[in-house]
């Protein structure tokens, strides 16, 4: 293998937790920003179109539902093993196996088989024809690819032996709450990145990472809530670091939730919460204008999202009427964040001081990551955050997730009298192609959801990162919000 002659070079960065186990076909705890740079799949998205990644081309039937994909010539993964449409096979085999953890995905529920026809072609076969399937197969988890002698018994379902992809990085080692490191994978047969190893120091606390940024510990700072606002816009007028930013991605919203069971089942208490939270003063003195505002459940400059209904403006009078009207009996409101999350904290603490003006009481419930999404799964809330993913999932893969028990959406919109027709209308669209049809669908789905009073989208969040100029010439943000591209890095 030559060497860049620059390959002696190691880069510093940080993370809140560590990296996980790695595993490419499953969640929480595994970092997506990790199973990104370990594993590949058949497509990338690269913020525009979809190319191939494994797979050099492929062809789709005339009725939509048959994906042919023509693999790179003499793929490897790490250990040196085949990348061929075999191991590619095994993969769909050891995901499908675990079918039920991927029910939130339109496709997983559309694959009728996936094989090998020869080591160089592999075919995807589906029930019907879906409109998001490259957008699905290009996600950070879990269509990508391990290499079988990894695997145990051939399946991934409880577990791995080792994390070997044929991404570009590999992961050397891992020291649970101190570090991860990470080297070039030899075989990659992308750009290979001109560092020799990459550090990735675990520091939950976004101050401690700021800290060891301007101490010169760090080398670079990149990832949603990787640091502050205010630091970001604080260190931008230093001449000694870079800050960048990322395209727009998903819509950071308040999810309010309807479920019988809760107090704010009663729709004039969700219509008086979305009148009541000055969206302008968060977008201003929290956001501090970085991000773009939202006015919107999905970024309107989106595919099939041109037509959403903008959600209530800020009406403390018409809030107080629907509260009159609402069953509302003082008791507290749970508002649920992310405890090490400082945005939600203080945008929680925000909602506090809105809604106790018309006199709606809020209990805050910081949570750590874990207990947080498992809360937004049962529907363990009353109010609680949450984001639209963007770029490529949205709004495709978003919708899908509101048929299965996986996020806030389910629990939040079950009990609603339009669930019934939600579902109808998200099955038609999941197993529908014309864009005709599409655009009315959702046109008729937008309407819904906001007659349902359960969202109140806050920006189009964006991706920061900040970078030390003397140890770094440039770094490109990736077209995912956890696509972090440490082998474009320049010198």
């Amino acid at each position: 293998m030559l060497l860049s002659p620059l390959f002696g070079r190691e880069i510093t960065s940080a993370w809140a937790v560590n990296a996980g186990n790695l595993n490419p076909h499953l969640y929480s705890p595994n970092q997506m920003y990790a199973q990104i740079m370990l594993y590949q799949s058949l497509v990338r998205f690269d913020g525009e179109k979809f190319v191939g990644e494994v797979a050099k081309s492929w062809e789709v039937s005339k009725d939509g539902k048959t994906y042919t994909f023509f693999l790179k010539d003499n793929l490897v993964f790490s250990d040196g093993s085949p990348l061929d449409a075999y191991a590619i096979e095994m993969n769909f085999k050891a995901i499908l196996e675990n079918k039920t953890r991927h029910l939130w995905l339109g496709i997983t529920q559309k694959i009728a088989y996936a094989k090998a026809l020869d080591s160089k072609t592999f075919e995807l076969k589906l029930t019907t024809p879906y409109t998001a399937t490259l957008n699905e197969l290009s996600l950070p988890r879990p269509f990508r690819f391990i290499a079988p002698s990894a695997m145990i018994n051939n399946s991934t379902k409880n577990g791995i032996k080792a994390p070997i992809g044929s991404g570009a990085w590999v992961l050397k080692e891992s020291k649970l709450g101190t570090y991860d490191i990470f080297a070039p994978n030899p075989h990659f047969q992308g750009k290979k990145p001109e560092i020799s190893k990459l550090t990735m120091k675990i520091l939950p606390d976004p101050n401690s990472r700021i800290l060891a940024f301007e101490s010169g510990v760090l080398d670079i700072l990149v990832g949603k809530d990787s640091l502050s606002r205010e630091n970001f816009l604080r260190l931008s007028k230093n001449p000694k670091y870079q800050t960048i930013t990322s395209n727009p991605q998903g819509t950071f919203h308040l999810v309010i939730n309807a479920n019988n069971q809760r107090p704010t089942h009663d729709i004039n208490l969700r219509q008086a919460i979305l009148e009541s939270i000055n969206r302008q003063v968060i977008l201003e003195k929290i956001l501090l204008q970085i991000d773009k505002p939202a006015y919107n459940l999905f970024n309107p400059q989106l595919e099939f999202c041109s037509t959403q209904p903008q959600t209530p403006t800020f009406n403390p009078k018409s809030a107080q009427d629907h509260l009159l009207k609402s069953t509302y009996r003082q008791e507290a409101l749970n508002l649920v964040y992310i405890a090490n999350n400082p945005v939600q904290k203080t945008i929680a603490e925000a909602i506090q001081n809105d809604l106790n003006k018309i006199g709606i009481k809020i209990k805050l419930n910081a949570t750590e990551p874990i207990y947080f999404f498992q809360r937004q799964k049962n529907g363990n809330f009353d109010l609680i955050f949450n984001e639209t993913w963007g770029n490529p999932y949205d709004p495709h893969s978003f919708i899908a997730s509101m048929l299965a028990p996986s996020h806030a959406d389910f629990a939040a919109q079950k009990d609603l009298n339009s669930r019934k027709e939600i579902e109808a209308l998200i099955n038609t669209i999941l197993n529908q192609t014309n864009p005709k049809i599409l655009q009315t669908n959702y046109t008729k789905l937008f309407n819904l959801l906001h007659q349902s009073a359960i969202y109140l989208p806050f920006s189009y969040g964006v991706v920061l990162g900040i970078y030390n100029k003397e140890r770094i010439k440039s770094y490109q943000m990736g077209a995912m919000e956890t696509e972090f591209l440490f082998e474009n890095m320049e010198f």
